[in-house]
């Protein structure tokens, strides 16, 4: 009988030591979880208020680059000059010269895009970028410029582009066309959030659990992502305004 109360306690004991383990497990999974996730829990209004910021700069950017603008142009205005023939090109090595017409736009959102990413060079910020309603809208205004400038180059005819050249078959090739212009937005916002969010995360784990120095280590490749990113999402959304523009025939 002795025996069996020995056992039994032995057993209890057992039992206790196993709760015990799992409570610190499950603790310090918790801790882990949120040292890892803490970006995930940033409010959504905190990338609308970065994003507002990005827009001031870009405001002020605008106001500066064409303040004074004189025929024999100084120092400043000439590397404002340079910058807005650089972001000119893009649309124009796409399209060549009929670029020039959709310039002003296409370059509209390369300069709100880098404003908007540089936010998150600065320590304690976050791109607005990072957050997918941000870029989710950035690519509904892309998608409505797109379709606005298929109709008025094309007029009806920019309809035929989704019909194919074969009439048995412009029925399902218009539903298959059709389905592939809507799924551009969602894909334009989940690359630019994708690329971001995921370099942030990089870039946040490094810090936290390798060394505070490893964010600086990582900077020079964050601001080149910075750059490719925003020249990525402005190069398609001139891929795009070229297709949708294309006159029938060419």
């Amino acid at each position: 009988m002795a025996r069996f109360f020995d056992n039994k306690s032995e057993i209890l004991i057992a039992q206790a030591d196993v709760h015990e383990e799992q409570t610190v497990v499950h603790e310090t999974t918790e801790q882990e979880t949120s040292s890892h996730g803490g970006e995930h829990e940033t409010p959504a209004y905190i990338f609308y208020i970065y994003g507002a910021i990005a827009i001031i700069i870009f405001l002020i950017f605008a106001f500066i680059s064409t303040r004074k603008l004189k025929l024999r142009p100084g120092k400043i205005q000439n590397v404002f000059e340079y910058i807005v023939e650089m972001l000119y090109s893009i649309p124009v090595m796409v399209m060549g010269e009929r670029g020039l017409k959709y310039a002003p736009f296409v370059s509209t959102f390369f300069i709100a895009i880098i404003c908007m990413n540089v936010i998150g060079l600065i320590p304690g910020l976050k791109a607005a970028t990072a957050n997918p309603s941000i870029t989710f809208g950035l690519s509904i205004v892309a998608f409505i410029a797109i379709q606005y400038y298929g109709f008025k180059e094309n007029g009806f005819g920019y309809v035929k582009h989704f019909m194919g050249p074969v009439a048995a078959l412009a029925p399902l090739i218009f539903i298959i066309e059709l389905a592939s212009e809507l799924v551009r937005p969602l894909s334009l916002a989940m690359r630019l959030y994708g690329n971001i969010f995921g370099e942030e995360m990089v870039v946040h784990a490094l810090s936290t659990q390798i060394h505070p120095i490893a964010a600086i280590i990582m900077l020079p490749l964050q601001i080149l992502s910075v750059f490719l990113q925003s020249f990525v999402f402005t190069l398609l959304v001139s891929v795009y305004i070229s297709m949708a523009t294309e006159k029938e025939g060419h």
